[in-house]
């Protein structure tokens, strides 16, 4: 199957879409839908076809340049991230602890470059507040990291179960 960049696929082996960002050898970086990037194997993805479904009538008002400008504007200051194991793969039986945590930190990783690279300033990630140990890696990670200030998140919104990162 020949696939190219910007291309829509879903997955053999779990659910959900996402767009193909980059091709090397038999391998494609895919956003997924759930904004985080990864390495495919070209074997497991599926290609999607866009509907033809013609012209669609707006139901509502169109919208205006300025409303849509505001919209991005809001939806692109902050990046939350889920770390919750469970969020992050489909049979977390199947992992160690150690191999648990790794991916966790990884996803955190991920987050704080995606946000960097598309000039977002704040990161929340959400850990959960458990026994505290991922919230005490996240910070240990975050210590070592330049270019950032790290803080409880939210109380209201998170509970004590997250962090807020800003990138400077």
């Amino acid at each position: 199957m020949a696939f190219k960049i910007g291309d829509i696929v879903s997955f053999l082996h779990e659910g959900g879409t996402g767009t193909i960002l980059k091709m090397k050898g038999d391998q494609a970086e895919v956003m997924m839908d759930h904004g985080f990037e990864e390495w495919i194997p070209l074997a497991e993805l599926v290609p999607r076809k866009a509907l033809n479904i013609g012209e669609v009538q707006a139901k509502d008002r169109p919208r205006t340049s300025l409303e849509k400008g505001r919209a991005k504007a809001k939806a692109a200051e902050l990046i939350e991230a889920d770390l919750h194991f469970e969020a992050l793969v489909d049979f977390p039986k199947n992992f160690s602890s150690h191999e648990k945590l790794q991916i966790q930190l990884n996803e955190a990783r991920k987050a704080i470059d995606k946000a960097r690279r598309a000039g977002v300033k704040k990161v929340v990630l959400i850990h959960g507040v458990g026994q505290g140990r991922l919230r005490d890696e996240i910070y240990a990670m975050l210590e070592r990291m330049d270019r950032i200030v790290f803080y409880d998140a939210s109380f209201a919104r998170y509970g004590k179960g997250a962090t807020e990162v800003e990138l400077r």
